[in-house]
């Protein structure tokens, strides 16, 4: 069943929630619909994406903070699933684990896949 967020009006929202890793720092699990999409990640809002487009769900994705349900981020799915994020000048980068994904544009794409909520 694929569901489409921009033909149908419906609202995707996802909850993150910080997880402490010792000697690796803050990592992010990301509840969709009651069940956990991604578990323990550097990259929640990329990896959400990953896994809503692999259960064929497209559209827009608000990101809430899971303790107390405030929006952080929105994402499109599509585009953010194609990225990665990266240190240096450009925090979102083509997300080079696959290979055969179209190449994001290093800056107007790739700036307007993820806004501050």
């Amino acid at each position: 069943m694929t569901i489409n967020a921009h033909t149908k009006n419906v609202m995707l929202k996802a909850k993150l929630h910080p997880v402490w890793v010792p000697r690796g720092g803050y990592r992010y699990s990301v509840i969709f619909r009651g069940e956990l999409l991604v578990d323990r990640s550097r990259d929640p809002e990329c990896d959400a994406a990953r896994a809503l487009v692999a259960k064929g769900i497209t559209g827009r994705l608000t990101m809430l903070d899971g303790k107390t349900g405030q929006p952080r981020t929105v994402i499109d799915i599509d585009r953010a699933a194609q990225l990665c994020v990266k240190e240096g000048p450009l925090r979102f980068a083509p997300n080079e684990s696959r290979p055969h994904a179209p190449q994001a544009a290093e800056t107007d794409e790739a700036a307007g896949v993820v806004a501050a909520a």
